[in-house]
């Protein structure tokens, strides 16, 4: 299929292609690596399961395990496996295979709206509000001085999430050493009104900053030339059935642990009104070459 421009929509890359026998293809997108955003396979197979289940349900969680890195020169096709279809769930297996070998495993869980018991952990007060913050971009070029030129030039290219941190924490520049982060987040293009691309997205932007999270405690970055970082395993639980992405969201990120090479990390996502609309878990690899 063929690679989207530099100045790629959301919506054109997570725009999966049905082939025969409940499998898709998705759309390549260039990297100054050679390797596939973790949240590019992670969206993208999201969207090739919802394709297979009824629009009255969502999902309402799914758990990716990262296993290979994707080549982003190569194909990737997401063969999805019906595993339930019940009358208020439905339950979906994805295999993302490059050149026949698996590189990542989505189980993804969708549910009819019911009624329930409702309670949810309350936003902090103090948080500042998006609209006087720095975004990633503007941060990279006060910074310029201080960062590898190969960082620079990958922060500086266009980017379809708009990443305004906390503090000017920014995943890519050193700040005091502590237990969390905060950023607030949004598609920058004007989406359709489409639950599953919604929710395709915001797990997309889920993987952008949480692993640094477990380097903050050790003053570690992920683009230290003596350590090596990947995702392990990734889960999010999505909670609101009205999500908007391409409004401002605050994703709150704290580590509760590290150890053996790999690191936890935790998230909470928020709309500026305060409602929870998902939670997050993440495995990382943060191991010392």
């Amino acid at each position: 299929m063929k690679g989207l421009s530099p100045t790629y929509l959301l919506t054109e890359l997570l725009d999966v292609k049905a082939l025969e026998n409940d499998e898709f293809l998705g759309h390549r997108l260039a990297s100054s690596t050679g390797r596939v955003f973790g949240g590019q396979v992670l969206a993208q197979a999201l969207m090739a399961a919802s394709k297979t289940v009824s629009a009255d349900k969502l999902v309402h969680s799914c758990h990716n395990y990262f296993i290979r890195p994707g080549d982003c020169n190569h194909d990737i096709t997401y063969k999805v496996h019906r595993d339930l279809d019940g009358r208020n769930f439905s339950n979906r297996r994805v295999v993302a295979l490059q050149n026949n070998k698996p590189i990542f495993n989505l189980i993804a869980s969708f549910q009819g709206k019911s009624d329930g018991y409702q309670h949810q952990i309350e936003m902090p007060a103090d948080i500042p509000p998006p609209d006087n913050l720095l975004n990633e971009n503007a941060l990279a070029d006060k910074h310029k001085g201080s960062l590898p030129e190969h960082v620079y030039s990958m922060l500086n290219r266009y980017r379809s999430i708009e990443v305004r941190p906390i503090n000017e924490e920014a995943h890519f520049l050193r700040s005091d050493k502590k237990l969390s982060q905060a950023t607030w987040f949004k598609a920058k293009e004007t989406l359709p009104n489409t639950a599953a691309l919604h929710r395709a997205i915001l797990a997309y932007a889920t993987d952008l900053t949480l692993l640094s999270t477990s380097g903050r405690p050790h003053g570690m970055l992920w683009m230290d030339e003596n350590v090596a970082t990947a995702s392990i395993d990734h889960t999010v639980w999505f909670h609101a059935n009205d999500i908007k992405i391409d409004q401002w969201l605050i994703y709150l990120m704290d580590t509760p642990w590290s150890g053996n090479g790999r690191g936890l990390n935790r998230g909470s996502i928020f709309t500026q009104s305060g409602e929870l609309v998902a939670s997050v878990a993440q495995e990382g690899l943060i191991r010392i070459k």
